[in-house]
């Protein structure tokens, strides 16, 4: 699979869950940004692109309809081939719960958007988020800064060897969070 249409989910209203969809389409390179554009009903897109090696892009509009959308857990997986995430992906979704292990594997990664996660104020679980980033270069200070329901940032940014500091007031706001197991271990260049 190279390709996907647009339309492809056009019809398909009432879908809750796109989980899996496209996991391990080496060959896909970019995603349409209209893809998911009628599918407001979603709740769950669990490892949607998981292992799309060949990814090289995500469009920013990706999920601006989804506003219902609760999980999208280890949706870019692996994706080896990403460089950047666009500030304003999830924006629209402040309903979502769980970012975990959605960037995990992402090695060709080099940042990540300070307002990426401004919007998801229901956030509670980070875990994994950046797992074997290596690639990663820094982390923003205001990162986290609205995520205030965080409860979990275990093993977050796990073997991140490419980070060189971390933000003093990275955490500062997430006063309610009971697991940093592991946040760091294997940031070989801290």
């Amino acid at each position: 699979l190279s390709n996907i249409p647009e339309d492809l989910f056009k019809n398909n209203i009432k879908v809750k869950e796109f989980s899996q969809t496209f996991i391990d389409c080496t060959g896909l390179t970019s995603i349409p940004e209209g893809l998911f554009n009628n599918n407001v009903n979603a709740t769950h897109f669990i490892a949607v692109f998981s292992w799309c090696s060949g990814l090289t892009s995500i469009p920013e509009g990706l999920f601006k309809n989804n506003v219902n959308l609760l999980s999208l857990d280890y949706t870019f997986k692996g994706c080896r081939g990403l460089t950047n995430i666009p500030k304003g992906l999830f924006k629209n979704n402040v309903n979502v719960t769980s970012f975990k292990e959605i960037f995990s594997g992402c090695t060709g990664l080099t940042g990540i958007p300070e307002e990426l996660f401004k919007n998801n104020i229901n956030v509670t679980n980070f875990n994994e988020t950046f797992y074997n980033c290596t690639g990663l270069r820094s982390i923003p200070e205001g990162l986290f800064k609205n995520n205030v329901k965080a409860i979990e940032f275990r093993k977050t940014f796990v073997y991140c060897k490419g980070l060189t500091s971390i933000p003093e007031d990275l955490f500062r706001n997430n006063v309610k969070v009971t697991d940093f197991y592991n946040t760091f271990v294997g940031c070989t260049g801290l």
